[in-house]
C-alpha cells in the first residue's frame, strides 16, 4: 500500500472512531432513535435543540440513514445501496434546507432568486458536508432560510414517490426561519399542519427558543447536551494533536466540534500569538496599537464574521479563566501557556469588574447584526474595557 493510500485508510478509520464516539456520548438519545425506528411508530417531525457544535447535525443524518438502511431498523449497515447514497447526502429521499443569501436586485426571464445563487458553492459545501458530518455549511452572507427555498420544498415533498423508504427534511439552523418577516416559518408551518406522508421532518437549531410556538408545539423535542472534555480529549488524539496543545484545544473549544475544528485550521502557536497580541492591545493604553486593532478589526467584521466572532469569544474565555484563577477556581486553560499571562495580569489589576468586560465583549459581537459603525464601537469597546480593569 502507498504512503498516500496508508493516509487516506488512517483517515477513514479515524473518522468511523470519532463518528462511534459521538453516537455513545449522545448514547441515550441513539437509543432513543433506535427504539423509534424499530418501532415503526415514526412521527412527522422532531426538533433536535442543544448548545452548538455537540453533533445535532451528524445525528440528525445517522437518523434519516437507519429510517432509509434496507438491512435493518437498529443499526445502520453502511453497505447497503441506500446508506451509500445518504453517506454521500445524494439519497433521493433526502431534502437538506440551511440558509442562503438573499439575493437583491430585479428578476430575470421570471428565474427565482434562489436560481441567481452560486450552485456550485452549495453544492461544494454538501460535498463537503458529506466528506466530514461535522463540517457547518455556512454559504456567505447567508443569514435566513429563503421563502423560496419552502417553496420548491413544497413542490418536492407531495410528489408520489416511487422509491421506497421515508422520505425525510433536515433543516439546519431551523431558527432562521424567523428570519425577515417571518414569511419562510409561515410557509413551513403550514408543512407541519400537513404533513406529507411517510415522511419525517427534522428541524435542528441550537436556539429553539427562537422558532415561532406553532412550530415548536408540532415537533417532538429531542435536546442534546455538549461534548464533555473526555470526548474532546479523545477527539483531539485522533486528530494528531500534540499532547502540549490539547489542553489549549479544549478549553477554548468547550465541547464545540465546530470550534474545535476551526482550532486545528490553523498552527497554535500562531493562534495564541495572535491572541496574546489582541490581550495586550486590549489591556494596554497604546494609541498606536489602538488604531492598528480598531481599523484591523473593523475590517474583520465585514469580510470574515465569523473570525471576528471567534477571536473574541477566545478572549472572553481568556478573561473568564483569569477571573477563575484570581478566585483560585480550577479550570482547563490554567495547565496552558496562557498562565503566566493570566497571572502578571491579575497582579497588575487586582480590582478588575470581569463581569462588565465579559458583557462589554458580548456586546460587541452583537454589534455586527446591528449594522452599527464599527471603528466607532470598537473605540468605545477599548475605553469600556480600561475603565473595568482599573476599577
Amino acid at each position: 500500500m502507498g504512503e498516500r493510500a496508508k493516509v487516506r485508510s488512517r483517515k477513514m478509520v479515524s473518522e468511523k472512531i470519532i463518528n462511534s464516539i459521538i453516537i455513545s456520548s449522545h448514547g441515550k438519545i441513539w437509543d432513543q432513535l433506535k427504539n423509534i425506528s424499530f418501532s415503526n411508530r415514526i412521527g412527522n417531525a422532531y426538533l433536535f435543540s442543544g448548545p452548538p457544535g455537540c453533533g445535532k447535525e451528524f445525528i440528525s443524518i445517522q437518523f434519516a440513514q437507519l429510517l432509509n438502511c434496507e438491512q435493518s431498523q437498529v443499526e445502520i449497515c453502511g453497505i447497503c445501496a441506500s446508506c451509500i447514497r445518504f453517506s454521500n447526502l445524494q439519497h433521493e429521499n433526502l431534502n437538506l434546507i440551511f440558509p442562503l443569501p438573499v439575493v437583491k436586485g430585479k428578476l430575470e426571464n421570471g428565474k427565482n432568486e434562489i436560481d441567481k445563487i452560486n450552485l456550485d458553492l452549495v453544492n461544494h459545501a454538501i460535498k463537503k458536508k458529506s466528506k466530514d458530518p461535522f463540517f457547518k455549511i455556512a454559504i456567505p452572507k447567508a443569514n435566513r432560510i429563503l421563502i423560496q427555498s419552502i417553496r420548491r420544498l413544497r413542490k418536492t415533498l407531495y410528489l408520489k414517490s416511487h422509491t421506497s423508504g421515508r422520505k425525510i427534511l433536515l433543516v439546519f439552523d431551523s431558527h432562521l426561519l424567523n428570519k425577515g418577516q417571518g414569511e419562510a416559518a409561515n410557509a413551513f408551518l403550514k408543512i407541519l399542519e400537513e404533513p406529507p406522508a411517510n415522511t419525517t421532518i427534522i428541524l435542528v437549531t441550537d436556539y429553539a427558543k427562537l422558532l415561532q410556538p406553532t412550530i415548536l408545539s408540532r415537533c417532538q423535542k429531542i435536546d442534546f447536551s455538549k461534548l464533555n472534555n473526555q470526548f474532546m480529549e479523545q477527539w483531539c488524539k485522533e486528530k494528531l494533536v500534540k499532547d502540549s496543545h490539547k489542553s489549549l484545544l479544549v478549553g477554548l473549544s468547550r465541547g464545540n466540534i465546530h470550534r474545535a475544528n476551526a482550532l486545528i485550521e490553523e498552527p497554535l502557536e500562531d493562534l495564541m500569538q495572535s491572541i496574546s497580541k489582541l490581550i495586550q492591545t486590549t489591556i494596554n493604553n497604546n494609541p498606536d496599537h489602538w488604531r492598528i486593532f480598531v481599523n484591523t478589526y473593523s475590517q474583520i467584521s465585514k469580510r470574515n464574521e465569523s473570525k471576528f466572532f471567534f477571536h473574541f469569544y477566545i478572549l472572553k474565555i481568556w478573561f473568564q479563566s483569569a477571573n477563575r484563577l484570581n478566585k483560585k477556581i480550577a479550570h482547563i486553560l490554567h495547565s496552558t501557556l496562557f498562565i503566566d499571562e493570566m497571572k502578571r495580569f491579575n497582579q497588575t489589576y487586582p480590582k478588575t469588574d470581569f463581569s462588565s468586560i465579559i458583557y462589554e465583549i458580548e456586546k460587541l459581537t452583537s454589534a455586527i447584526s446591528k449594522n452599527y459603525f464599527m471603528p466607532l464601537v470598537l473605540l468605545n469597546f477599548l475605553l469600556e474595557i480600561q475603565k473595568h480593569i482599573k476599577k
